[in-house]
């Protein structure tokens, strides 16, 4: 919702169905669960006209445990590392967070993404803010996501303007501004017929999606580009976990072009699509899903359910820790 309203009371669109909300939905709005159409931001705000908006998106999912978070501390911790590279001074902590994505999430039962949202609200007549004291906001919704081995594969296009330079911006920052010209190339790539594009670095190495991690396989190994050229996505730390498990070679160094071109199967992760296999990279028909992406999904998706051992690692349940009552939580 964009207007002239209360600046004390920022943050958020407007209800309804496109948002994943409904005219009951609850957000946590600086230490309070208040009704969807209270989190408001001013069309002035510094979030608006800078872009600086910070955020991050986990998921949820259900099993035995009832509504189990998914990596929420490293979400978390991802968020408030955003929140601090961006030059801001939360008020609230990360076990508060945490404990209010719980809450948060039990409010909105039937839920399955969670957004944490960090906004400048306020309507400075500089290029900076009046305060480095964020908003904080958690809205839990209902989103499109894949259960890993169910996606249908996608097509995909390399784009000639590189991915920004680290020493620009961190690739540790999810900060609004930061998509800006992913979403365009993305934009222009859906209207040549793709569906996904792949970003290179400056010197031409395999980067990642606009908002999604990128793995290739070639000849038996798992190549992934490092994180100082990359997100840390969460989703991908996982994906690398259940690698581990499985025994799998895998490198976390400069991708080579050449080798993206003369992969065997190229795949993608995000929050929402934990394994996105791609059929085909610009002219080139891959495998997809092929043998490793496959086998990646199917204990994924165990992990997801609560089934493998990998589980207790990645999954919180909400229930105690809204309570106050849980003991540990996923790494």
């Amino acid at each position: 919702m964009v207007g002239a309203v209360n600046e004390s009371e920022p943050v958020l669109d407007d209800a309804g169905a496109d948002s994943g909300t409904d005219v009951d939905a609850m957000v946590w709005i600086d230490g309070r669960l208040r009704r969807y159409e209270e989190a408001t931001v001013h069309v002035l705000s510094h979030a608006v006209q800078r872009g600086s908006t910070v955020f991050d998106v986990l998921r949820v999912v259900e099993n035995d445990d009832g509504p189990v978070a998914v990596g929420l501390r490293p979400h978390v911790a991802r968020f408030d590392r955003s929140m601090h590279l961006m030059g801001m001074k939360p008020a609230a902590g990360m076990a508060e967070i945490e404990q209010a994505v719980a809450r948060t999430v039990l409010a909105n039962p039937g839920s399955n993404l969670v957004k944490l949202v960090a906004t400048w609200a306020t309507t400075p007549t500089t290029a900076l803010p009046d305060s480095p004291v964020p908003v904080l906001t958690i809205a839990a919704i209902t989103g499109t996501v894949t259960v890993p081995g169910t996606a249908v594969p996608l097509r995909a296009c390399t784009v000639t303007a590189p991915k920004m330079p680290a020493d620009i911006l961190p690739p540790a920052l999810k900060v609004a501004a930061a998509y800006t010209s992913g979403l365009r190339h993305k934009m222009q790539a859906i209207a040549a017929g793709f569906d996904e594009i792949i970003l290179r670095t400056p010197t031409g190495e395999l980067a990642e999606s606009v908002s999604q991690s990128v793995f290739v396989v070639s000849g038996g190994r798992v190549l992934v580009p490092p994180l100082d050229v990359v997100l840390d996505g969460i989703t991908r730390r996982m994906i690398l976990d259940v690698g581990h498990h499985q025994g799998l070679h895998t490198q976390i160094r400069a991708v080579d072009w050449h080798e993206v071109e003369e992969a065997d199967e190229v795949f993608l992760c995000s929050t929402t699509n934990p394994i996105l296999p791609v059929a085909e990279l610009d002219a080139r028909t891959l495998s997809a899903p092929g043998p490793v992406t496959a086998a990646l999904a199917e204990t994924a998706a165990d992990v997801l359910s609560g089934r493998h051992p990998l589980s207790a690692r990645w999954l919180t349940p909400l229930e105690p820790l809204a309570a106050g009552t849980d003991q540990a939580h996923s790494r």
